[in-house]
């Protein structure tokens, strides 16, 4: 059977939300233009994105016992004109400090990870449902 994974996503006020899941861990989701103190949720999406490979591209590196002395990677994504605004391109620039690792592994690394393991990636395009229950459900008087 598929695994399932849980969020809730509960309104604070105007265009600020908190995200949370079972366990209590929690992130901010903001869209407001003034004053934004969380991510926007196309943020999140790059950097999920980003976080998903990076992570297997760690895994991939620690199985090979590179020590890494640094690493950071730089996110890009260029956005539709219109509505809605996805995303139409994304980029990712791998910066790493890691003695004994050559550009041909860590490429190959990168390659595999967005390629084959980063199920952010491959979600993007994925079959969206919902439903709606209505706490207070309006009625309408007949008259």
């Amino acid at each position: 059977m598929p695994e399932t994974t849980l969020a809730t996503l509960h309104h604070l006020v105007d265009k600020r939300f908190v995200g949370t899941i079972p366990d209590g861990r929690q992130v901010l989701i903001d869209g407001t233009k003034e004053h934004p103190i969380g991510m926007s949720p196309m943020h999140l999406v790059l950097n999920a994105w980003g976080g998903c490979v990076a992570y297997d591209v760690v895994e991939m590196l620690k199985k090979r016992r590179v020590e890494i002395r640094s690493y950071r990677v730089e996110l890009e994504g260029d956005r539709n004109d219109g509505v809605p605004a996805f995303y139409t391109l994304l980029r990712q620039r791998h910066v790493i400090d890691a003695p004994g690792l050559d550009r041909k592994t860590m490429e190959r690394f990168v390659e595999l990870a967005m390629t084959k393991y980063c199920s952010v990636g491959e979600s993007l395009k994925a079959e969206q449902t919902f439903e709606v229950d209505l706490v207070h459900e309006a009625t309408v008087s007949e008259g």
